[in-house]
């Protein structure tokens, strides 16, 4: 019997105190259906879809390396947005300030994942938090966004998607002190 393969990717884990504000603003917000569950919210750094377990450790090694050349990374939350527009939401998203550490990490990873032959989603990094999906598209709730959060990232986990929804990590690696 052949394993089923594993839906992958890296990303960066909430802080439970980011989880737990998150999710009180979600449920005083009405109007909004499709919530990601916000003990599962997390910042996506490289997608790699469907993997065999048997690149693993080649997907290891590619983010030992890279964890240890970064540092925890101080960010915060910025406004709201949609992919693909706003007219036609699939994705509600909260996105982050500005963060030149942050964006260094993901391209340090993508490079990594691309000199080692790994196939990812190669679409610009955009740094957002996934706060609900629609299916279908929809225009994009007209509601407030929530306080401006701020925290601190200090773990990169390579992370699989679940069947119901949810997300296990697979593996984590502290980003090093500085």
């Amino acid at each position: 019997m052949e394993a089923r393969p594993l839906r992958l990717f890296f990303g960066l884990p909430l802080p439970p105190e980011v989880c737990d504000a998150l999710a009180r603003w979600e449920r005083a917000t009405p109007g909004v259906a499709g919530w990601t569950r916000p003990q599962g919210l997390h910042l996506t750094l490289a997608f790699l879809g469907a993997r065999d377990a048997g690149t693993l450790p080649a997907l290891e090694a590619c983010a030992a390396g890279v964890a240890t050349r970064h540092g925890p990374l101080e960010l915060g939350t910025a406004a709201l947005g949609a992919f693909p527009g706003s007219r036609a939401a699939r994705v509600f998203w909260l996105g982050l300030t500005p963060a030149p550490a942050l964006e260094a990490l993901a391209a340090d990873l993508r490079e990594a994942l691309a000199a080692a032959g790994e196939t990812f989603d190669a679409r610009p990094f955009r740094p957002h938090l996934t706060l609900a999906r629609f299916r279908p598209a929809r225009p994009l709730p007209d509601v407030a966004g929530p306080a401006p959060l701020s925290f601190k990232a200090d773990r990169l986990v390579l992370l699989e998607s679940l069947s119901q929804g949810g997300y296990a990590a697979v593996r984590t690696w502290h980003l090093r002190e500085v």
